[in-house]
C-alpha cells in the first residue's frame, strides 16, 4: 500500500447541504447510508470531567456515523478551559471497552483519570468509540499475515487483502469516526473549541482530512495495538500503548511481525511510549495477559519505545493488572509522563 493511499484514508465523508455525502473522491454514499446520516438522533450530554474542563458525551449517531448500529457508545470529548497544547490526544479503548468507562471509577476520580492526566497538561482529549470486538487475537490466532491487514481494516474502514474482517461498515472505523467527530465539534458541538486545528484545512467543507502530525494516538489493549499500527502508517506526534500490543502467534509464541520496521512515525523514545502493570501478592506476581508480548513489540529493533513495567501490591493491580493500568489513579503521574 502506497503512502499516498494511506494518507487519503485520513479523510472521511460527512454530510453537507441537503444530505449530500462527499469524501475521499469516492463519490456519493449509497442512498441508504445518506439517509441514516441525515436522520440523526440527539445524543450530546454533559459529563463529569476534570475540574475546569468542558466534558461532553457525544454519540456516533449525533455526529453522523451510526454505521452498522452495533457500536453506538458515546465518544468522550474533553477540552480544558484554556488549552495550551497544539496536539490532540486520542484514546482508543480495548476490546469491548467504552470510552466513558475511563472517565472515573472506584479507583480514579474525574480529576485523576487517564483523560485528566492529558487535559491537566493542556491537551484536548477524545475517547473514541469504534468497532472493537472481537479481540484481534481471536480473529487472527497464529496467522501472522492476518494481524496487520485486520488492524488496517478496522482503522480505515477499507477492507484489506488478508484481513480477518472481510466486511464492515466504514462508519464504524477509527479514522472515519474521528474525522466526522472533529468536523461536528468544529461546526456544532463546540465551535469555540479550536477542533478545526486538527484538520489539514481547518475550514474544509467538502473534503476534510485529519492532520496526523497534530495527533497523539493512545490506546489500551486492542486500542493500543491500533495506535501502534497508526504510528506505523502515519506520521503522528506520538504513539502511547497501554498493556499492548498483544499480537502473538500462540501462548507462548513469537509476536506478530508488523511491529518491525518500516515505520512512518520514526521509532524512538520520543515517539513511542509503553506502560504495563503487574500485581504483587503474598504468593507472587499477577501478570497482565499481554506480558511479556507488549515489551517485545517495544524492543529497540522494533518500535524502540520508552516503556515501564510497574509492580503494585495495591488497588486493582493484584486482581486485574490489565485494567489497573488505565483505571487506577496510582498511575496518574506515570500517565502524565506519557504525554509530551
Amino acid at each position: 500500500m502506497s503512502k499516498s493511499s494511506l494518507w487519503m484514508r485520513w479523510c472521511a465523508p460527512f454530510v453537507v447541504g441537503l444530505g449530500l455525502a462527499v469524501g475521499c473522491g469516492a463519490g456519493p454514499e449509497p442512498a441508504s447510508e445518506a439517509l441514516a446520516v441525515a436522520h440523526v438522533e440527539q445524543g450530546v450530554s454533559n459529563c463529569t470531567g476534570p475540574t475546569g474542563a468542558v466534558c461532553r458525551l457525544v454519540t456516533p449517531t449525533e455526529v453522523g456515523t451510526p454505521g452498522s448500529g452495533n457500536y453506538l457508545d458515546p465518544h468522550v470529548v474533553i477540552r480544558p478551559a484554556t488549552p495550551t497544547k497544539a496536539e490532540l490526544v486520542v484514546f482508543l479503548p480495548g476490546t469491548g471497552g467504552k470510552p466513558e468507562n475511563s472517565l472515573s471509577g472506584a479507583l480514579a476520580d474525574a480529576d485523576h483519570s487517564i483523560y485528566a492526566s492529558a487535559s491537566s497538561k493542556g491537551y484536548r482529549v477524545i475517547g473514541l468509540a469504534y468497532q472493537n470486538t472481537p479481540a484481534i487475537g481471536q480473529l487472527c490466532g497464529s496467522d501472522d499475515a492476518c494481524y496487520l491487514p485486520t488492524r488496517r481494516t478496522l482503522i480505515t474502514g477499507d477492507v484489506q487483502a488478508g484481513s480477518a474482517v472481510t466486511t464492515m461498515d466504514r462508519e464504524d472505523a477509527i479514522i472515519p469516526r474521528l474525522t466526522r467527530l472533529l468536523v461536528y465539534l468544529r461546526d456544532t458541538g463546540d465551535p469555540t473549541g479550536g477542533w478545526g486545528s486538527f484538520l489539514v484545512n481547518p475550514s474544509c467543507t467538502l473534503l476534510c482530512r485529519i492532520n496526523p502530525a497534530k495527533l497523539i494516538i493512545s490506546g489500551h489493549s486492542q486500542g493500543g495495538g491500533h495506535a501502534g499500527v497508526i504510528g506505523k502508517d502515519y506520521a503522528v506526534r506520538r504513539v502511547v500503548m497501554l498493556a499492548s500490543p498483544c499480537d502473538a502467534l500462540g501462548n507462548p509464541g513469537p509476536i506478530a511481525t508488523w511491529s518491525l520496521p518500516p515505520f512512518t512515525t520514526p521509532p524512538g523514545t520520543d515517539t513511542y511510549r509503553g506502560l504495563i502493570a503487574r500485581g504483587q501478592t503474598s504468593s507472587g506476581y499477577t501478570l497482565d495477559l499481554c506480558d511479556p508480548d507488549a515489551p517485545k513489540h517495544w524492543a529497540p529493533e522494533r518500535m524502540n519505545a520508552q516503556w515501564s513495567r510497574i509492580t503494585s501490591s495495591t488497588g486493582l493491580c493484584p486482581s486485574d493488572p490489565h485494567a489497573c493500568v488505565i483505571r487506577d489513579a496510582q498511575f496518574f503521574t506515570e500517565w502524565q509522563n506519557l504525554w509530551p
